[in-house]
């Protein structure tokens, strides 16, 4: 993951709480068009500067190439607001062994998955198992990715009430690990629009904490029915996928 810094100069008697809030809805602008990573970042004001570090999947993430609608309208009413430009430089990565995303020219499939500590792409490449960017898939809806994004949100707050066990942990389980689910019915949705736009086959991860008696592998897929245990594990990682289905799955630790 990069780590960005987004500045600007204050150069005018705007006030200075009301210039936070509209760099702060910049930054969420910038959020819905897939550009940042997570809803985590150090923003602050010095002196006459407003200064944020946002985490971005690759360095170029910030390009004006990849900005919606919302980002230019929003980055320019803050310009004009300052009489400045904005102004980006990559400070660094999160760690030296951070790699790029997913560079693949077409992948196999797609996975939409995310957990409680994840702020990387809810969109997995099926072929190399890496993050991808949002930005690179046709806009999904008024000009960015906020469903997949909200959906992401709503995976999330499962997967900490459940992490946490002491409120809601049961529903929330369920909500993960139910093909019927609100959370999952949301998914799954999602995954069936990407594959409309861009010809893709997106698959729905589906959490798996049952127990269960017996051999795993010979549950069956819990929409059809049908066997969808892998005889090799895919990515070290998903024992199970339904390709009519398109969902995968893994072993349960809770035997």
């Amino acid at each position: 993951m990069y780590i960005q810094e987004i500045t600007i100069d204050i150069k005018t008697k705007a006030d200075k709480d009301e210039l936070i809030d509209e760099f702060g809805l910049l930054m969420s602008f910038y959020r819905g068009s897939g550009q940042t990573q997570g809803r985590i970042e150090s923003q602050y004001i010095e002196n006459d500067k407003i200064v944020c570090l946002p985490f971005t999947l690759e360095k170029n993430s910030l390009d004006k190439k990849f900005n919606n609608f919302y980002v230019n309208r929003q980055g320019k009413k803050l310009e004009e607001l300052c009489n400045s430009k904005l102004t980006f430089r990559t400070v660094g990565k999160s760690y030296d062994s951070y790699k790029n995303p997913c560079k693949c020219k077409k992948s196999d499939f797609y996975i939409l998955v995310t957990n409680y500590i994840s702020i990387e792409s809810p969109l997995t490449c099926g072929t190399c198992n890496k993050s991808v960017p949002l930005y690179r898939l046709p806009q999904y809806y008024d000009y960015g990715y906020m469903p997949i994004l909200s959906w992401e949100t709503n995976y999330i707050s499962c997967d900490r009430l459940q992490m946490n066990c002491e409120v809601g942990e049961r529903w929330a389980l369920n909500q993960m690990q139910e093909i019927t689910s609100q959370l999952s019915k949301q998914g799954l949705e999602i995954c069936k629009k990407i594959e409309k736009l861009i010809s893709i086959p997106t698959y729905y991860y589906l959490h798996n904490y049952k127990k269960f008696k017996g051999d795993q592998l010979t549950r069956p897929c819990p929409s059809c029915g049908k066997k969808w245990n892998l005889k090799t594990q895919l990515h070290n990682l998903y024992d199970f996928k339904c390709d009519k289905c398109k969902i995968v799955s893994t072993i349960s630790p809770n035997s």
